[in-house]
């Protein structure tokens, strides 16, 4: 009889367990913004001169057994469903033009639709504008583009 219950207790007990330990556990989440309003900045042909990336990046275990992986767990990143991030890269200097390509990240994966080549004029200005970015370029060759984020409104 005092068998019975104690085998009963503890198949109870691994089995509260074993379902407690299946469940996914968040083990970071963050925003992220490359750029600081105001500052002087330089990047290389093609690095992303700025990134704005609105959502969230959260990290997440998984329990998949000790069969599948050494502690038993597995991470992965798990994207928000408002989750975009928009990045423009330098593409170099050709006479006064400078070439920027927009990209656009949505749930972790590249957009085809949301990639665009833009062309701007330094001799008309040197302040461009996209979207809600105005950015004053100080400098731009072809190694390098040194710029200032002049607004993000």
């Amino acid at each position: 009889m005092k068998t019975n219950i104690l085998r009963k207790v503890v198949v109870v007990i691994a089995c509260v367990a074993f379902i407690s330990g299946c469940a996914s556990t968040v083990v970071e989440s963050q925003y992220y913004k490359s750029y600081s309003v105001g500052i002087q900045q330089v990047a290389t042909i093609g690095q992303s001169f700025l990134i704005n990336q609105n959502g969230s990046i959260s990290t997440v275990r998984h329990w998949v057994g000790l069969l599948n992986s050494p502690d038993g767990w597995q991470e992965s990143k798990v994207y928000s469903r408002d989750f975009i991030r928009q990045e423009l890269v330098y593409g170099g200097r050709s006479g006064n033009t400078i070439d920027v390509a927009y990209r656009e990240f949505r749930g972790g994966y590249a957009t085809p639709a949301f990639y665009q080549s833009l062309k701007y004029d330094l001799s008309a200005s040197t302040r461009i504008r996209f979207q809600k970015f105005t950015i004053d370029v100080v400098r731009a060759d072809n190694e390098n583009i040194v710029y200032k984020i002049a607004s993000d409104r």
